[in-house]
């Protein structure tokens, strides 16, 4: 029986500087079933250069130029949609895959009952490609194989904390991911969490298979969107919205995790309002914490909670707003 087709999808914008170094750790898999395919965003530097040279070595690599730049968020969006494999493997443009990443993660995902999708332990590496003192995650179990789905998720959500890893890490199933609904939750896109936000719908529909080998590596550098100040701030209120939409998905079935979960997220928004110089962008943190303030309230019962509403826009609504001008503990008994 073939092997089935792997899409590594690989966008990128003016990434002449680690691109080689990425492709060729694409290139050199040692499994042999994939296709490579290159959202170049409309690049200003040597990157179309690099593209051109490459697909002209290996036809295995497909080049898709925007001449007008769409974007972050819609150039992963325009790869999903034009990959032909099964499997989908993103690939940020100065990330690198171990040689047995997409051969380890294959297997496991198919000896893996009713898994979407399947991950590794990832380190993380600076601008010279070395490894960055205490950048590797911690192994989520000592060997190969299934964690559950509603756990996992479960444990990334009450802390806060993406211990999955970032898009590179993981390795999903095509069929199971709606390009459309890439990056967002309740129509609002995310500013920081859309890769966690993939992972957790694929964990919505069934467990997820682990290898605690190192297969991917993460580099850290100035340049990169996730040191953004702004995006950092915004990405605080993406946490409260993100957790209202997991438990809807079937997350967080318990108050006690959604107590620990909203609370974790308020302190987020006030360390990063306490801390990050002032900014335009700082009015998101405040809108974080009065987000994670009502759905606490919410939880305790002191609020009104209405399931057929997102927490953005109940939390504005009459019946919230009408109760919060009241003193909250007047519900409290004596």
């Amino acid at each position: 029986m073939a092997d089935p087709l792997v899409s590594i999808l690989i966008p990128t914008y003016n990434g002449e500087r680690f691109l080689k170094k990425t492709l060729r750790s694409a290139l050199e898999q040692s499994y042999k079933e994939i296709e490579i395919v290159v959202g170049d965003d409309a690049s200003t530097d040597s990157t179309p250069e690099i593209l051109s040279s490459t697909a002209a070595a290996d036809p295995r690599v497909r080049v898709i130029r925007h001449e007008s730049n769409v974007g972050a968020y819609d150039n992963p969006i325009r790869l999903l949609e034009a990959a032909r494999g099964e499997y989908v493997k993103y690939l940020l443009h100065d990330d690198l895959l171990m040689r047995d990443c997409v051969r380890d993660l294959v297997r496991g995902l198919e000896g893996t009952e009713g898994a979407q999708i399947a991950f590794s332990r990832r380190s993380m590496v600076g601008e010279d490609g070395r490894p960055v003192a205490g950048g590797e995650l911690a192994a989520l179990a000592d060997r190969p194989g299934r964690l559950d789905g509603h756990e996992l998720g479960n444990v990334v959500l009450t802390n806060c904390t993406n211990v999955i890893g970032e898009l590179t890490t993981i390795l999903f199933r095509r069929t199971a991911v709606d390009p459309a609904g890439l990056w967002q939750v309740d129509g609002r896109r995310l500013a920081a969490l859309g890769d966690l936000v993939l992972s957790l719908t694929l964990l919505a529909q069934g467990p997820a298979f682990y290898s605690p080998r190192t297969l991917s590596s993460f580099r850290r550098h100035p340049s990169q969107r996730s040191g953004d100040m702004a995006r950092l701030i915004r990405g605080a209120l993406d946490w409260p919205v993100v957790l209202d939409w997991s438990r809807r998905q079937g997350f967080l079935s318990e108050p006690a995790q959604q107590r620990r979960a909203y609370a974790t997220a308020l302190r987020i928004a006030a360390d990063n309002y306490a801390t990050l110089p002032a900014a335009p962008a700082m009015v998101a943190g405040l809108e974080a914490a009065y987000l994670c303030t009502v759905a606490l309230a919410e939880v305790d019962g002191a609020v009104p909670l209405d399931p057929t509403q997102p927490l953005l826009t109940r939390a504005h609504g009459p019946a919230v707003l009408g109760r919060l001008s009241t003193e909250l503990d007047d519900s409290i008994p004596d």
